[in-house]
C-alpha cells in the first residue's frame, strides 16, 4: 500500500502541519518533522483517536475517562486521565494551540497546523479523490488497540479503503493501465482477502500482462481463502475466469532471445519470493555460489521480467576494492530513476536525515542534528517504500558491501514487513565468515521467516552443451560437449570462456586452455595496444567508472575514447550499469589487474586519483575513501592520510562507524613507518583521538582497542608537551570504569574537573565520571553529589560537542544512574521520575548510543525490582535498540535480562543462558560480572540448587573484593544466606545475613538493607 509521508498529503496552500499524527497503520506522531515517541503509548493513541478524531467538538472528561479505564473506579478513571492530558500537554510546546482542557470537557482544536491521516483520508473521499484516500490509508485505525469503539471506527474505515481500491483497481482496468490495476488489487486483497471481485479483476489484469501462472495461483489462493474462513467455494464468475485461463496458450517468447539454462528449478525458487513480496511480505532473496557460477545472470534475469511487468527495479553492486563510499549501494538506489521521484513526498524532517547521503538535498533542508543513525535508516527506509509500489532492490557481491547498507537491508525489511519489496542479493559464501554482517542479516531475517536462499551449483553436461551452443550459435558434436564439461565443471563463466577463446571452432580435436584465468588472460592479451591500456586503467579504477573519469586518467578526450570502448563492449569485456561503465564480470578486472606490472601500477593509481579529485573537486568527502587507496597504492602517502582523515570525518557525519574506524586505522599503519617527527606525532594525535569515538560506539569501552587508542594519545600529548585532552582523560577514565580500576577512574575523573576551567564539557564528563565510579564502588552518597552536579552543570548547547567528542550525551546517562542510585539510597519515588526524565531525555534527543545506555540502566531497574516495574517491556526496548547498533556492550546485558526474565516466567532454560552471558562478560565486559553471577545464583536458588548458587556467589565475592565493585555486596550476602538456609545451614545463614544488613547499613543503601532485613528476619525465624 502506498505510503507517502503524511507531511506532504493534503495540506492547506502554504501551509506546513506542525503535528502530523498517523493513527492508520504504524501509529506515530511527528511535531516539526521530529517523532515523538512519548505520544505512541497505547493508552496515549487511544486518548489521540478519541479527541482528535472528534475536531472542534468537546468530549466529557467523565465519558473519556472511562472509555479509557473501564475496569476502574469513576474517581480513578479521572485520576488516570489528569495524568494522561499532563503527559499529553507535556509533550507539546504550546500544547493550547491543539488541545483546549476545560474542567468538564477535552477539545482538539482542529487547524492547518495539524495534519492526521484518518482525516485526510475521509476528507479525501469525501471530494471524490480515492487516490488520494488510499495513499492516506497506512492501514488499521491504531491495529493494536482491543477497545470495542476502536473495532467498529477500524471497520468502517476499512470499508471505505475497500471500496476506494475497488474503484481504482476498475477504472485502471478498463484504462488498459493493468500494471496499476495489479498493483491496486493486490492492495485491497491485503486489507480483505475474501473479496472476490478483486481476485477476478487481479487474475485477468495479471493474464493480459503475461503472467498467466501467476493468474492461476492467484486462484487457487482466493479457493482456500474462501474455503477456511468461510467454507465456502468461489462464484461461477470467478471460476468461470479460471477456466478461461487454464485453456492453452502459446508459449511466451524470450525477449532478445535470452534465457535462463540449466537452471529450472531455481528460477522456480527466485520467481516466487519475487511474487511473494509482490504480494506484501517483504523479503531477501540471497543467491550464492563459485565466482562464475551465475549469479548475477539469475538476478538479472528476474530484474528483466519486474522491470517488464512495469515495476520498480533498483540495482546496485559492492567492489572489493578499498575505498567505496560509506552506505555507496544506498545512495545508489536513493539516487536511481525508480526511487529519485519519492524522496519529493518526504516530509522535510526526512529530506533533512537523506541529505547526509545526497548532497544534493540540503539546498532548503539543513542539516539534521548530530548522532541520529536510527532516523537517518529510517529515512531511507521512507525514502525507497515513498512511492508504495512493489519494489526490487538488487545488491550484487554482497561479500564485499559495507556493513552499513547491509543493515539498513535488515532494517527496511524489518521495519516493513508488509512492504512489497524483495531485497535480491548475491555472495560468495566462502568469502562469508561467521563475523562478516551479512552472516548477521542471515540469522536476524532467517529467524523472521524472511530469507530465502539458494546455492548454485554447476550445469550438469547436457546444460553445458546447451550454453555452448548459445555463445557459439552451432551445437558441438558428442566428444567435444562431454570434454567441455569436464574442462569446465560446469561453471557457465568457464564455458563461455572457453568458447569466446576458440573451443570447438576447428575440427580437430579442441584443446581447451587449463584455467579461466588463462583463458581471460589470453582474451585480454589479444587486444589492440590502445584497448589494452584502457583496460588497464579500468581495472585500476577498481568500480563501475565514468566515462568523463576514465578520459581524465588516461589523458584523452571522450570522443578519442568511443571507438576502444565499443570495440571492448561487443567483446562482452565492458557492459553498461546504469549511467556508468563496468567489467562484464569481476574476473575479467582481477586478472586485468594482475597483468599490470607493479610500476606501472602505481602510475596508473596516481592518475586514477588526480582524475577523481578533479571530477569530485567541488565535494571530496564522499569519495575520499577512494583517493586514500588509490593514493596509498601509488606510494603517496602523505596525500593518502589526508584522504583518509577526510574520509573518516565523511564515515563519521553519516554514522558509517565501521567505515569510519577501517580508514583511521589505514591512514595511521601508514603513519607507522614515517621517522618520528613533531608532525608526524601530531597527525597520529589528531587521528587516535578521532578513533576514539566510533571505537567507543561500536565496541565499547571495555575493549583492548579503545585503550590501546587512548593510551596512544595520552603518549602523544605528553610527548608532544601538550595537556591531554578532555576527550582522551575522559576515554580512560571510562575504560578504567568498564575494566573496574575505579583508582585511575577516580584520578582521571579528576583531572576532567580541574580542566573544566578551560573545558566547560570537561567538568559535566569529570563529574560524571566520579559519580559512575562512586556508584560501583558502593559509594552511593557521592556518587547522588556528582550525577546531580554533572546535571546541574549540562547545557544543552553543548549536546553537539559531548556526542562528538565522547560517543554519548550525558544528561540522559547521568539522569539513569542518578536514577539508579536513588533507588539504592532507598527513594523509590525519586527514582522511577529520574529515569523517566532519562528516558525522555534520550528519546528528546534521538542519539542511539545515548539512548541504548539509558535503556540498558531502566532494564536494570526493572530486574533488581520486576514487581514494580515492567520488566519484560524494559527487555524488550533495550533489545530493540541493540537490533539496529550491534554494539556487544548493550547487546550482552540485553541477553543477560532477558535470561532472567524467563527465569521469573518459570522457564528455568534462563539460567544456561545467564550463565553463558556471565562466561562472556569474563573475557569482555567485567563491569556487569557481579550483577550477572548475582542472577545466576538467584536461578540456582529457585531451581532449588544451592550448590550452583553458592558457587556463583563465591565468584562474585572474589570479583568484589579483588576489584572494590561493592554496590551489590550487601545483595550478595543476602542471596548466600538464603542458599545456606537452603542447605540447611540455619546458624551460618544467620550470620551472613546480619553481614548483608551491617555492608547496606554502611553503604547508605536502604533499599539493599530493607532487603537484607526481610531476609535475616526469615532465615532467623527459620533456624528457631
Amino acid at each position: 500500500m502506498s505510503k507517502q509521508e503524511p507531511g506532504a498529503r493534503t495540506r492547506p496552500a502554504g501551509v506546513e502541519p506542525r503535528l502530523v499524527i498517523r493513527l492508520l497503520g504504524e501509529v506515530a506522531v511527528a511535531l516539526d518533522g521530529r517523532p515523538v515517541p512519548e505520544l505512541t503509548s497505547p493508552r496515549m493513541q487511544r486518548l489521540l483517536a478519541l479527541v482528535a478524531l472528534a475536531p472542534d467538538l468537546a468530549v466529557r472528561r467523565d465519558r473519556l475517562a472511562l472509555r479509557l479505564w473501564p475496569d476502574s473506579t469513576g474517581a480513578q478513571a479521572r485520576t488516570n486521565l489528569r495524568k494522561l492530558l499532563h503527559d499529553l500537554r507535556r509533550s507539546l510546546p504550546g500544547p493550547d494551540g491543539f488541545v483546549e482542557a476545560g474542567a468538564q470537557t477535552i477539545r482538539w482544536k482542529a487547524g492547518p497546523s495539524t495534519w492526521i491521516d484518518v482525516v485526510a483520508f475521509t476528507d479525501a473521499l469525501a471530494r471524490g479523490d480515492p487516490a488520494a484516500a488510499v495513499r492516506h490509508y497506512g492501514g488499521d485505525l491504531l491495529p493494536d488497540c482491543p477497545d470495542d469503539w476502536v473495532l467498529a471506527e477500524r471497520e468502517r474505515l476499512r470499508r471505505l479503503s475497500v471500496d476506494a481500491l475497488a474503484e481504482l483497481a476498475g477504472s485502471a482496468a478498463a484504462e488498459g493501465r493493468d500494471a496499476d490495476a495489479v498493483d491496486h488489487a493486490h492492495q485491497l486483497l491485503r486489507i480483505d482477502p475474501l473479496h472476490e471481485p478483486a481476485y477476478r479483476l487481479l487474475m485477468t489484469a495479471l493474464a493480459r500482462r503475461g503472467r498467466r501462472s501467476e493468474a492461476l495461483r492467484t486462484y487457487q489462493r482466493c479457493v482456500r481463502t474462501l474455503d477456511r474462513e468461510l467454507g465456502v467455494a468461489p462464484e461461477p464468475a470467478t471460476t468461470a475466469v479460471y477456466d478461461e485461463l487454464r485453456r492453452p496458450a502459446p508459449a511466451p517468447s524470450v525477449e532478445g532471445g535470452r534465457t535462463l539454462i540449466g537452471r529450472a528449478a531455481e528460477w522456480h525458487t527466485v520467481s516466487a519470493a519475487w511474487q511473494a513480496a509482490v504480494g506484501g511480505a517483504a523479503h531477501l532473496l540471497l543467491v550464492t555460489g563459485e565466482p562464475g557460477i551465475g549469479k548475477t545472470r539469475l538476478v538479472e534475469e528476474l530484474a528483466r521480467r519486474a522491470a517488464a511487468e512495469g515495476h520498480a527495479v533498483v540495482s546496485s553492486r559492492a567492489y572489493q576494492a578499498a575505498g567505496g563510499p560509506p552506505w555507496g549501494p544506498v545512495i545508489d538506489w536513493l539516487r536511481s530513476d525508480p526511487v529519485r521521484p519519492g524522496l519529493d513526498t518526504l516530509a522535510d524532517g526526512w529530506r533533512a536525515e537523506l541529505a547526509r547521503l545526497l548532497p544534493e538535498l540540503r539546498a532548503g533542508h539543513p542539516q539534521a542534528d548530530a548522532g541520529r543513525r536510527h532516523h537517518l535508516l529510517d529515512a531511507v527506509r521512507r525514502g525507497l517504500l515513498a512511492r508504495g509500489r512493489p519494489l526490487l532492490l538488487i545488491l550484487d557481491d554482497l561479500q564485499w558491501c559495507d556493513s552499513d547498507s547491509l543493515e539498513l537491508c535488515g532494517f527496511v525489511l524489518q521495519r516493513s514487513p508488509a512492504a512489497p519489496v524483495l531485497v535480491a542479493g548475491t555472495a560468495r559464501d566462502e568469502e562469508v565468515c561467521e563475523a562478516h554482517p551479512l552472516a548477521w542479516l542471515r540469522r536476524s531475517l532467517g529467524q523472521a521467516g524472511a530469507l530465502t536462499e539458494i546455492a548454485l551449483g554447476p550445469l550438469g553436461p547436457g546444460a553445458t552443451a546447451e550454453m555452448a551452443a548459445a555463445v557459439s550459435g552451432k551445437a558441438l558434436d558428442a566428444a567435444a560437449a562431454a570434454r567441455l564439461w569436464k574442462e569446465t565443471g560446469g561453471n557457465p563463466l568457464f564455458v563461455v570462456e572457453a568458447v569466446r577463446a576458440g573451443f570447438g571452432e576447428s575440427t580437430a580435436r579442441p584443446v581447451l586452455t587449463p584455467t579461466v584465468h588463462a583463458m581471460i588472460t589470453a582474451r585480454l592479451q589479444r587486444l589492440r595496444p590502445d584497448a589494452r591500456r584502457l583496460v588497464e586503467v579500468a581495472a585500476t579504477i577498481g568500480r563501475a567508472f565514468t566515462i568523463e573519469v576514465l578520459a581524465a586518467a588516461m589523458g584523452r578526450t571522450e570522443d578519442e575514447l568511443a571507438d576502444t570502448l565499443g570495440e571492448l563492449w561487443q567483446r562482452h569485456i565492458l557492459c553498461e550499469r546504469g549511467p556508468a561503465l563496468d567489467f562484464s564480470h569481476d574476473t575479467l578486472r582481477e586478472v586485468a589487474l594482475e597483468l599490470i606490472s607493479p610500476a606501472r601500477r602505481r602510475l596508473l593509481h596516481r592518475s586514477v586519483a588526480v582524475a577523481l579529485e578533479r571530477h569530485h573537486a567541488e565535494d571530496l568527502a564522499p569519495v575520499s575513501a577512494r583517493l586514500g587507496a588509490h593514493y596509498e597504492s601509488a606510494g603517496l602517502v602523505s596525500r593518502a592520510v589526508e584522504a583518509y582523515e577526510r574520509a573518516a570525518t565523511h564515515a563519521y557525519r553519516v554514522f558509517a562507524l565501521d567505515d569510519a574506524i577501517t580508514v583511521l586505522e589505514r591512514a595511521l599503519r601508514l603513519l607507522a613507518d614515517w621517522p618520528i617527527s613533531e608532525v608526524r606525532d601530531a597527525m597520529e594525535l589528531r587521528l587516535r583521538s578521532a578513533l576514539g569515538v566510533p571505537l567507543v560506539a561500536r565496541r565499547g569501552y571495555g575493549a583492548a582497542a579503545v585503550q590501546h587508542s587512548y593510551e596512544r594519545a595520552l603518549t602523544l600529548h605528553r610527548r608532544l608537551g601538550r595537556r591531554p585532552s578532555p576527550a582522551v582523560l575522559r576515554g580512560l577514565a571510562l575504560h578504567a570504569v568498564a575494566t573496574c580500576r575505579f583508582d585511575r577512574a577516580a584520578e582521571m575523573g579528576g583531572e576532567l574537573v580541574a580542566a573544566g576551567s578551560v573545558d566547560h564539557t570537561a567538568l559535566v564528563e569529570g563529574e560524571y565520571v566520579l559519580g559512575v565510579t562512586g556508584f560501583w564502588r558502593g559509594e552511593f552518597a557521592a556518587a547522588e553529589r556528582h550525577l546531580t552536579a554533572a546535571i546541574d552543570e549540562y547545557r544543552p548547547e553543548e549536546a553537539p560537542l559531548h556526542i562528538a567528542r565522547y560517543a554519548q550525551d550525558p544528561k540522559g546517562v547521568c539522569l539513569s544512574r542518578l536514577a539508579l542510585t536513588r533507588f539504592f539510597r532507598g527513594d523509590l519515588g525519586a527514582a522511577d521520575r529520574t529515569m523517566r526524565a532519562a528516558l525522555r531525555c534520550a528519546a528528546e534527543l534521538g542519539h542511539p548510543m545515548t539512548t541504548g545506555y539509558v535503556r540498558a540502566f531502566a532494564a536494570i531497574l526493572a530486574t533488581l525490582a520486576p514487581e514494580a516495574h515492567d520488566l519484560p517491556a524494559s527487555v524488550a526496548a533495550l533489545a530493540a535498540i541493540t537490533s539496529t547498533m550491534h554494539i556487544g556492550y548493550f547487546e550482552t546485558i540485553a541477553r543477560m535480562l532477558g535470561g532472567w526474565r524467563d527465569v521469573l516466567d518459570g522457564d528455568l532454560g534462563g539460567i544456561r543462558t545467564i550463565r553463558e552471558v556471565t562466561d562472556l562478560l569474563r573475557r569482555e565486559q567485567r563491569l556487569h560480572l557481579t550483577l550477572g553471577l548475582s542472577l545466576l545464583a538467584q536461578g540456582f536458588l529457585r531451581a532449588g540448587d544451592p550448590a550452583g548458587g553458592r558457587s556463583a556467589i563465591a565468584d562474585a565475592l572474589h570479583w568484589t573484593t579483588r576489584t572494590g565493585q561493592c554496590y551489590l555486596l550487601p545483595e550478595l550476602l543476602r542471596v548466600d544466606a538464603e542458599l545456606l538456609a537452603l542447605r540447611g545451614e540455619r546458624t551460618a545463614a544467620v550470620a551472613t545475613a546480619r553481614r548483608a544488613v551491617d555492608a547496606a547499613t554502611a553503604q547508605g543503601a536502604p533499599w539493599l538493607g530493607a532487603r537484607s532485613r526481610a531476609t535475616l528476619v526469615r532465615v532467623a525465624m527459620s533456624s528457631g
